[in-house]
């Protein structure tokens, strides 16, 4: 670990087991010291895109095998360059948390029937989440009395906690729950949870960050179904620049936070809203505005971990970390060829893996019941030659197979042992 803050450093050497390095980590000096030249891999991600690149640059040119930069600014255009002419020599993969980070929260915009969506197994599978309304038919049910043949219920965010349910975990209004299983899923299990889906008339990014920059991009084409796009940015050169990037846009000069200004723009009339600024405390604030001004789905950036306690009594709908969207990004690298996908839960102390099950791995030719799969994961669905299959006590495992697992942290390493080889 290489950084500049030697304060920083003394905290993870006294809780990490890793080796620390005070210095400049574009440094060519800093690096051979920190022996980069027999490095398998090299993560660059400070707070700059362009110290990120020089020390990838640097590390590729002392002979580490792979390197990773974290670039964030729209102008570093990293997917054109290394699929074109090679701008970038020495960045073998660009992570860009902004970038991942709003596409997170456009799934959710698109799909307004959950709080978190995503697909896995090139489509075929997919997660959501809903939160239990007090009337809702699965309220105080156990998971065990749940007819639901297509899907399984893998987790439930409850009260700030992940918990792996098993056939005796009862459900409780407020709950978060994620169900995995075949693509459609979601509108299957909607109406248990107790929310109905609205058709998407108006949608308002607070916020012209980076963020809201690749959140405008992405969700720019649902202005040809009739869709009003909203940009609220306090910065007049920046609304200059975002209405001129995305005509189809209404880009609305004024303070996000401002609630004289929410109130003026009609914000309150927004099927669903993305606050996605700078500053965390604000996000938060605007926010929980908008929830009381009465705006359906409320989905909010934070940089900050610390905030996530908050925003369950805010009745904020959904929050995306960048560096979290990162962390699952790199680690799917680290992992292994075997690791398709990766997905973290809630500070990072839950895991949703895509495993491809390698040959002879202990979890093959097992069945489930027997496996020993341990208290805090479970097996979600299988993906075998294009098919999803909902696993049962007497389900088998097969080399090849698509694996869906969710795992806490308590249970993480037990859990990938299974599908080693």
């Amino acid at each position: 670990m290489i950084d500049r803050a030697a304060e920083r450093l003394s905290e993870i050497e006294r809780n990490l087991d890793v080796m620390a390095i005070h210095g400049n980590g574009a440094s060519m000096r800093v690096l051979e010291r920190a022996g980069v030249a027999g490095a398998s891999l090299v993560i660059a991600a400070t707070d700059l895109d362009e110290v990120n690149m020089l020390a990838c640059i640097l590390a590729k040119q002392a002979g580490a095998h792979t390197t990773i930069a974290r670039v964030r600014d729209p102008d570093h255009d990293t997917d054109l360059a290394l699929a074109t002419n090679g701008t970038y020599p020495g960045v073998d993969i660009a992570i860009n948390p902004d970038h991942q980070a709003a596409a997170d929260i456009a799934r959710l915009i698109k799909n307004p029937d959950s709080s978190e969506f995503d697909y896995l197994a090139g489509g075929k599978v997919q997660i959501v989440s809903h939160t239990v309304e007090p009337d809702s038919p699965v309220a105080y049910a156990y998971v065990r009395e749940l007819n639901i043949a297509t899907a399984t219920l893998v987790a439930i965010l409850r009260d700030g906690d992940v918990l792996i349910p098993r056939g005796d975990t009862e459900i409780l209004p407020g709950d978060k729950v994620f169900v995995v299983g075949r693509r459609g899923v979601s509108s299957a299990f909607e109406w248990r949870a107790g929310r109905e889906a609205k058709r998407l008339q108006t949608v308002s990014i607070l916020g012209g960050s980076s963020i809201g920059y690749y959140l405008a991009r992405a969700l720019e084409p649902l202005a040809a179904h009739d869709v009003q796009l909203k940009m609220f940015e306090k910065d007049p050169e920046r609304c200059r620049d975002l209405a001129e990037a995305f005509p189809r846009l209404t880009v609305i000069q004024g303070d996000p936070s401002d609630l004289q200004i929410l109130q003026e723009e009609n914000a309150q009339g927004s099927d669903a809203a993305a606050v996605v600024g700078h500053n965390d405390q604000s996000n938060l604030l605007t926010g929980y505005l908008l929830k009381r001004m009465g705006v359906p789905r409320v989905a909010v950036s934070l940089k900050r971990t610390e905030y996530l306690a908050f925003t369950g009594p805010m009745d904020l709908d959904a929050t995306v970390v960048p560096r979290i969207s990162a962390a699952a990004a790199i680690l799917k690298i680290i992992r292994g060829d075997h690791v398709l996908s990766l997905a973290l839960l809630k500070e990072a102390r839950a895991e949703v893996l895509e495993v491809l099950a390698p040959e002879e791995c202990p979890a093959c030719r097992v069945p489930l019941r027997n496996l020993g799969v341990p208290q805090g994961a479970v097996i979600g669905v299988l993906v075998r030659r294009g098919q999803v299959i909902v696993p049962r006590g007497d389900t088998v495992i097969l080399p090849g197979d698509h694996v869906i697992v969710f795992a806490l942290e308590s249970a993480r390493e037990e859990t990938a042992r299974l599908f080693e080889h």
